[in-house]
């Protein structure tokens, strides 16, 4: 029996900000289903962003169950796709696949935290019967930032990094299965042919006729590049270089011929920009980013147990009140039962019913033993069973006692039930104010956390002004030592000059009856030499005032450089500070509650 042909799924996977929408769209115009319910786009946007909402809202809590953010610079931990916050999601993501995909054969998943959740997603298709491909978009950095400014508060440094890290994780996070890169300029001078050649490289198997074609054409429009922004100007070059980096990196991306594994020439990449990451982001830094990601995937797993410990506790609360009813049915039979066989207050009463039973059996007994007087051994028999009949009653009433003792202990555990349920329901409502506490913590963390980070920004754009400056004066002074030498130099030539003269003068003296008119004119020559002399040591001093004033001005930025340096290093000790008081705070017992309440919050 032939097998059926497997499904196929797309990941349309680029940094925030690089095109992914126009390709996703193009391949939805062409046959591929996106998704039942899409992201809204925001005001002055393209109309459509065909990315699928709750695929996004499930990317952003598998983020958050192992600490990070779309934006963060860190990898993901270890073996993260075992956590038990990420199994948590397994049966809500093959839901989300089939309520927004359905039975489609062909289907495109569109955000950009795919660069992470890749191999996750890539699980849940194989188990859902797709086979996984993927196309990676790429666009000029200095675009990327530009884009990204008009939209949030990211740094240069910071946005340039994310690219960086977005493209690497990708790569990572898509070996394996069939894919391709592709750059957002070539999309939008030929797509028709990168439309062919995604479908073809991925292996995608959409066949697309000839008005889907068409459409998926129409939708890749050359202002699509800028829509509803306008170019932000950017900074000539960043101290760091990784600006340079990155765009030399992306030019060799666009050069690599179409079929070309991007594998080798992004690990170059990766490699090349380490010393200027290093220099935008300071390795201390990246270590605090880092902790703040351990910090975040701590609160995740804390958050996780919780909901498990609340998923515990209502689902004992609901077996709770499934015993709690079917005690209250076994009490509600036992006492039907009991005044059924013994109604203490009515006519028909548990000694008249005994009495009516003794004599209705003796009556029987009478009617057999006349009727089979004759049989002696079947009247002891009757008789054996009369007491036998007898005994029955005694045990019967025995039972009754029992099960009247059977009703108070029920009567009791119900009451105890109650008393449990009312300790579970306080602790659930417990846990609730703990967790909204954990989460008003995280907020705070992340506020403060935001601050010192905005303040360290711009003391180092501070200091690198500063420092360009500085750069400047050095340059300054130094052209004005070069002047003074010169200067000094030809002081030095018209003093030699002046002795020659006086040489010559003293020659002419001792001729001088011979050519006084000579002598005449070499006076005239000696007073304008004069005159030369006194305007170069006047210059030569008016320069040595201007370095004088040139070193006063260095000196008062090295002041203020010294001032900024010690603003840094307060901002530092305040740090240090924050790290003791936490020290201080998990030395104490309710520092500790405070703590042990904060990492059981949401990331």
């Amino acid at each position: 029996m032939l097998q059926p042909m497997r499904r196929h799924a797309l990941l349309v996977i680029a940094s925030p900000r690089s095109g992914a929408t126009a390709l996703a769209g193009a391949l939805a115009h062409a046959g591929a289903l996106a998704g039942r319910t899409f992201v809204e786009p925001r005001a002055g946007e393209a109309p459509a962003t065909w990315q699928c909402a709750p695929l996004v809202a499930l990317n952003d809590r598998l983020l958050a169950a192992i600490g990070l953010r779309w934006d963060s610079l860190v990898a993901p931990p270890e073996r993260w796709r075992e956590r038990p916050g990420v199994r948590s999601l397994v049966t809500d993501a093959d839901a989300l696949l089939a309520a927004e995909f359905g039975a489609a054969e062909h289907i495109v998943l569109h955000d950009p935290r795919l660069a992470v959740t890749a191999p996750f997603w890539r699980e849940r298709l194989e188990a859902a019967d797709f086979e996984a491909c993927a196309a990676i978009l790429v666009r000029r950095p200095i675009e990327v930032a530009a884009s990204l400014a008009k939209r949030g508060s990211h740094a240069p440094e910071k946005t340039f990094a994310l690219w960086l890290h977005s493209l690497a994780e990708t790569e990572r996070n898509t070996r394996g299965m069939p894919r391709t890169l592709v750059t957002y300029d070539r999309l939008l001078d030929a797509p028709a042919g990168v439309l062919s050649h995604v479908v073809a490289e991925c292996r995608f198997g959409l066949r697309i006729e000839r008005a889907q074609r068409e459409a998926a054409l129409t939708s890749i429009r050359p202002d699509l590049k800028h829509f509803g922004e306008e170019r932000t100007p950017m900074p000539a070059g960043l101290s760091s270089g990784i600006d340079a980096v990155v765009e030399d990196g992306y030019r060799r991306l666009a050069m690599l011929a179409p079929g070309t594994d991007p594998k080798r020439t992004i690990e170059a990449l990766a490699q090349e920009a380490y010393a200027a990451l290093t220099q935008a982001i300071p390795p201390w830094l990246a270590q605090e980013l880092a902790n703040g990601r351990i910090h975040a995937e701590q609160l995740a797993d804390s958050l996780a147990e919780t909901r498990a410990k609340l998923a515990a506790l209502q689902a004992s609360l609901h077996q709770t009140q499934q015993a709690h009813e079917t005690r209250d049915r076994h009490e509600a039979a036992m006492r039907t039962r009991i005044e059924t066989l013994s109604r203490i207050d009515s006519d028909e009463g548990r000694d008249a019913r005994v009495d009516e039973a003794l004599a209705q059996l003796r009556n029987d007994v009478g009617r057999i033993a006349y009727t089979l007087s004759d049989q002696p051994a079947r009247e002891q028999a009757l008789r054996r069973e009369l007491a036998d009949a007898q005994r029955d009653l005694e045990d019967e009433r025995t039972t009754i006692s029992r099960l009247s003792e059977s009703l108070e202990h029920e009567r009791a555990a119900a009451e105890a039930q109650k008393a449990q349920l009312a300790l579970a329901q306080a602790h659930l409502q417990a846990l609730v104010a703990e967790v909204e506490q954990s989460r008003a913590n995280e907020q705070a963390w992340n506020e403060h956390n935001a601050s010192l980070n905005r303040e360290l920004e711009e003391t180092r754009n501070a200091i690198h002004s500063m420092q360009s400056d500085r750069d400047a004066l050095r340059k300054e002074r130094d052209e004005a030592v070069r002047q003074f030498e010169r200067l000094k130099g030809d002081l030095d030539s018209a003093r030699t000059d002046l002795r020659i003269l006086d040489n010559d003068r003293t020659a002419l003296a001792a001729r001088a009856q011979a050519v006084d008119h000579a002598a005449g004119a070499l006076r005239e020559e000696l007073g304008r030499r004069a005159t030369s002399e006194t305007a170069i040591v006047a210059e030569r001093d008016r320069l040595a005032a201007e370095l004088r004033s040139q070193a006063d001005r260095l000196a008062g930025l090295e002041r203020d450089l010294a001032k900024r340096m010690s603003e840094l290093t307060m901002l530092s000790g305040r740090h240090e500070l924050m790290k003791t008081t936490l020290s201080a705070l998990e030395r104490s017992w309710i520092g500790r509650k405070a703590l042990a309440g904060t990492r059981r919050a949401p990331a």
